[in-house]
């Protein structure tokens, strides 16, 4: 197979994709696990400034710091939830990409021997994407 083969480079192009949205998607997930699993040892952070019997007290003889801490802990959280977000759109845009250039490689392919041609009338099976 050569470089200008269509199957070799729309394999080439799908092994890429698949790659791609492999180490794409593993980022995000573990970066969401980090968020999540992450509220823990902050939250044992500010107990142990704070100190674990203030933290029986109500919350109108809660300490300063536990002032401070709160909005501290929410920042840091949903910085850290946009921050995902913004990955998940990247990636959503790179998904895109890659499912245009790879259908275009596949209008490219010539018929499969086994595979009797789409017929007119019939509806698109790839209609249902999003990435038109």
């Amino acid at each position: 197979m050569t470089d200008k083969d269509p199957k070799a480079r729309y394999d080439a192009k799908w092994a890429e994709y698949q790659s791609v949205m492999h180490r794409g998607a593993w980022r995000i997930g573990w970066g969401f696990f980090f968020v999540t699993v992450g509220l823990l040892p902050m939250m044992w952070l500010f107990i142990w400034m704070v100190g674990a019997g203030n933290w029986e007290k109500t919350s109108f003889h809660a300490p300063i710091l536990m002032w401070l801490a709160v909005p501290l802990n929410l920042a840091v959280v949903v910085a850290a939830v946009f921050h995902l977000y913004r990955k998940n759109v990247e990636l959503d845009a790179i998904k895109r990409t890659y499912l245009k250039e790879l259908r275009a490689l596949k209008n490219q392919l010539p018929p499969s021997p086994g595979c009797e041609a789409p017929r007119e009338s019939a509806a698109d099976p790839d209609s249902f994407r999003d990435d038109n």
